[in-house]
């Protein structure tokens, strides 16, 4: 009986040492982003596939290195820009890091065998192209969203316009308008609303909002609606006001954008229909002048 109870004893010990050893390895490993992301992140994220899946094997026994390598200062600026692209593909900070660090690692392996082979420079070409790639993503994904958001700013503005001149306060009718509206703009304005939700001022809100996006139009709108609450101008006159600047800034971005495709068209012209072009004339010559050729060189 004796030697069962001690049997027993000694099996819990070892469990418990067993679970220690988890924890202790958890709190070593971890970075502490995981079970914060855990509580904001989206309720259903696309689910990685193919080759995402081996970055992310790859990747996570680095992320506590790379963490440590990037500093709270980059860690926090790489943030804000992720949030400001939209979270593209539900990338998170942790998958960001973790993806970065595998392509780092990769582009490091790549590098040393072609510098084996005495090829450096191609090995040194596909590290930076490879430890750059995530962040040249991220860059063109937040360009992206910023110009989805210039396009859909003009037609938002008009309709919480109208919502706002039917009787709604500014809130009901920003939740209204949201309801009916997909995209990157209305999302922003989700995020907002949630944030006043929970207690945050409106001025710092949309505040926050306009930080985290470069978009121009969407920064002088949030500029001009609180500059109209302070000086207290009616919110119908000062929405519909707004969108109308705000559409006549859209028109002129667009014809700045026609103006420089210009001389892009012109140059794709001269460079793949003008050769072509020539080619043709010169065969065309060549075959009706064939006798006369073929007699000089008999």
């Amino acid at each position: 009986m004796t030697d069962q109870v001690l049997t027993l004893l000694l099996a819990a010990g070892a469990a418990a040492v067993a679970a220690l050893a988890v924890a202790g390895f958890r709190l070593v490993s971890s970075t502490g982003l995981e079970d914060v992301e855990a509580e904001y992140a989206p309720e259903a994220l696309p689910r990685p596939r193919g080759f995402v899946v081996v970055l992310d094997a790859l990747g996570a026994p680095l992320v506590p290195a790379a963490v440590r390598l990037h500093g709270r200062a980059r860690l926090h600026r790489l943030d804000t820009r992720i949030r400001r692209a939209g979270r593209p593909e539900g990338v998170t900070l942790t998958m960001f890091v973790r993806r970065e660090a595998a392509l780092v690692l990769l582009g490091g392996l790549a590098g040393l065998l072609f510098a084996t082979q005495g090829r450096w420079q191609f090995g040194l070409l596909l590290l930076v192209l490879l430890g750059t790639w995530m962040r040249l993503w991220l860059l063109l994904e937040s360009r992206a969203r910023q110009r989805q958001i210039d396009e859909e700013l003009p037609d938002f503005l008009d309709v919480l316009a109208v919502t706002v001149t039917a009787g709604l306060g500014f809130r009901q009718a920003l939740e209204r308008v949201c309801e009916f509206h997909g995209g990157a703009l209305a999302a922003e304005m989700r995020t907002a609303l949630a944030e006043m939700n929970v207690g945050a001022p409106r001025r710092q809100v949309f505040e926050a909002l306009r930080d985290r996006n470069r978009s121009g139009a969407l920064g002088a709108f949030i500029t001009a609606m609180l500059q109209a609450e302070e000086l207290g101008v009616p919110l119908s006159d000062a929405l519909t006001s707004i969108a109308a600047d705000v559409r006549r800034e859209h028109a002129e971005r667009v014809r700045q954008r026609a103006a420089r495709a210009a001389p892009l068209v012109s140059l794709a012209i001269t460079v793949t229909i003008l050769p072509g072009a020539l080619i043709l004339i010169v065969a065309a010559v060549l075959v009706a002048n064939a006798e006369v050729l073929g007699g000089l060189f008999s």
